[in-house]
């Protein structure tokens, strides 16, 4: 398989080409081909080597994508083969403060989307809603949680609030 490796942080030509076997799924992990990936502004940081966690040696860029299982481990319960998925950037944060046990990070610490495979615990991998193409999904896990936060970080909407969002792409109409 071909994946993008980060060979040489610092600048966006330390990225190179490179073919490796194709990964087999451990007893809960899903294999993923990827069908989108995309790059946000945490990403050119990691690449640059602007980040305050420096990038693992040799390391898959991108922490976000989306595309299909292909293959499971026989503990997986999760997903099954044909399912569409994306991935958190933060694969064993569950809940409550980060720690320093679960700062693993796809795309900076661990491999991320930019190759034609990538391998995740099932645990660390979430269903694409049907309306989402491959390429809004890509965008989600970033993209997703920053709305997220900027909608809860000073507590949650009620009913009859109104939120402003700018830059958010096409206006879609339901009438």
């Amino acid at each position: 398989m071909r994946s993008y490796h980060l060979a040489k942080p610092g600048a966006i030509d330390g990225i190179v080409l490179r073919e490796r076997d194709e990964p087999r799924p451990g007893p809960t992990q899903i294999l993923i081909r990827v069908r989108a990936a995309s790059i946000n502004r945490r990403d050119m940081l990691i690449i640059t080597a602007r980040y305050p966690l420096p990038a693992a040696p040799d390391v898959v860029p991108l922490s976000d994508g989306a595309g299909e299982v292909v293959a499971t481990g026989d503990a997986v319960t999760r997903f099954a083969v044909g399912d569409r998925v994306t991935g958190s950037y933060w694969p064993r944060w569950k809940s409550g403060p980060l720690d320093a046990d679960v700062i693993d990070q796809l795309g900076c610490t661990s491999d991320g989307w930019l190759s034609e495979y990538l391998m995740l615990d099932e645990q660390a991998a979430v269903r694409i809603p049907g309306h989402l193409g491959w390429a809004e999904a890509a965008a989600l896990p970033c993209a997703g949680v920053t709305a997220w936060n900027s909608l809860t970080r000073g507590g949650t909407p009620r009913p009859g609030q109104t939120v402003l969002t700018l830059g958010t792409g096409r206006q879609r109409s339901s009438a």
